[in-house]
């Protein structure tokens, strides 16, 4: 009989209400008993912007339709999204969205193939890896940017440390070369045996292994993505 392989523990670091969506899709895929650590390196923070009048909308993330939807009303409005999941939110919230495949600069192309007039506005985090209304503007689409909550940093709680300071292997999707980042710098200088999964090649840039991690990037930069890329980690550690 072969030898039984540990499970390693999911380590989500998103901000908690994220982290526990994707604990679920990861429970449905993998199985209800796989160990999790929620530990969000990172809180939404609302700021207090002036939003300015807008035709249509883009949101890159579900955070800036929540903070969006606090201030003011869809009135039926366009709204162009990354991700079929930041569209429903924005459907829930009473716009007509309009969902992009792929990531925010995929989002750029498609606003630029689909707008026919109106103002544009980006309700967004002050934090980006792809400034879709600089990319916008330059396409000569006038598009204003409106910046409504900031991600304040938090320390790894002490079940993540303990975890990352043992010898036990850890999954980790990485979402954003922000997180990748934040994380690198939470890591100690010994750690145990990381596999990450990153949802896009500039989010693996922002990450360094070391020589016992393994890093996958997504095969599309979604939640399905970062599933997939986490079954092909978890196929190279029964493999040996």
């Amino acid at each position: 009989m072969g030898e039984r392989i540990e499970k390693p523990t999911l380590l989500l670091t998103r901000p908690r209400v994220s982290s526990e969506v994707f604990a679920r899709q990861f429970h449905a895929r993998f199985g209800a008993d796989w160990p999790v650590i929620v530990s969000p390196l990172f809180e939404i923070a609302p700021l207090d912007a002036t939003i300015p009048p807008a035709d249509a909308l883009i949101f890159t993330s579900q955070h800036g339709v929540s903070a969006f939807a606090a201030r003011e009303n869809a009135d039926g409005r366009v709204a162009y999204c990354v991700g079929v999941r930041t569209a429903r939110a924005a459907q829930d919230a009473g716009f007509k969205a309009i969902a992009g495949e792929g990531g925010a600069e995929a989002l750029a192309a498609v606003i630029a193939g689909a707008h026919r007039g109106g103002n544009l506005l980006h309700a967004r985090g002050a934090d980006v890896a792809f400034d879709v209304a600089k990319a916008l503007n330059l396409a000569g689409i006038e598009t204003k940017t409106v910046i409504l909550y900031r991600q304040r940093p938090l320390p790894l709680s002490a079940a993540a440390t303990t975890a990352v300071e043992g010898k036990a292997s850890l999954l980790v999707p990485l979402f954003s070369p922000n997180s990748a980042r934040a994380l690198q710098a939470a890591l100690p200088e010994t750690h145990a045996p990381l596999f990450f999964a990153a949802i896009s090649a500039a989010v693996a840039q922002s990450c360094r292994p070391a020589a016992h991690d393994r890093i996958e990037v997504a095969s599309s930069p979604d939640s399905k993505g970062v599933l997939d890329a986490i079954s092909s980690l978890l196929r190279a550690q029964m493999a040996g």
